[in-house]
């Protein structure tokens, strides 16, 4: 258990996990902590740091997000020098037949931010990982609109005590960027 759990005043834990990019997951994480919660980053710095993220099991915080961009219902990890072991990543990607594999975060609800890996492929690679829940979104959203939705769905979960899927049938409600994002 967090410290921050037990405050007069409870933090909720929450992961923040940077897949190379960072400045969206550090405005979320700025976002979340004015929320109340208690914000690990994770800046991973191979798609092996990434895989091992997502193997934490019960140790990992309740709630997850996951920045960065995605393409073809996958995580864009780009290119490596020749060192780094690449052997999980597709031309730059990391696809869902991956995480299948090495995801173990049992009753955790994950969000991705990554453009198109609300696929079913990467909601069912999630949910081998028994995930509570598994948000991303579908389409592509603008820039911009992807923090909003973000601190959309946390003001319900973190201010408002808002169950889940209420929470996130809030957020998706408030423009067609926010729509974008599903449950997979």
């Amino acid at each position: 258990m967090v410290i921050d759990q037990e405050f007069h005043a409870p933090r909720t834990p929450v992961a923040v996990v940077a897949i190379r990019d960072s400045g969206e997951a550090l405005l979320i994480r700025a976002m979340l902590e004015s929320l109340g919660a208690f914000v690990t980053l994770h800046l991973p710095g191979t798609p092996e740091d990434f895989l091992r993220i997502l193997a934490q099991g019960q140790s990992a915080p309740n709630f997850m997000v996951i920045s960065g961009h995605g393409d073809r219902g996958g995580f864009a990890f780009g290119d490596y020098a020749d060192e780094i072991d690449t052997r999980s990543l597709t031309d730059g990607m990391l696809l869902a037949s991956v995480i299948t594999t090495r995801v173990h975060l049992p009753g955790k609800f994950v969000v991705s931010t990554a453009c198109g890996t609300g696929s079913a492929g990467l909601g069912a690679a999630f949910a081998t990982g028994k995930v509570a829940a598994y948000v991303a979104p579908a389409g592509d959203p603008e820039g911009a609109a992807t923090p909003l939705f973000v601190h959309h769905l946390f003001y319900q979960l973190l201010q408002r005590k808002t169950p889940f899927d209420a929470a996130l049938a809030h957020a998706r409600g408030y423009d067609a960027e926010s729509l974008m994002f599903v449950r997979a």
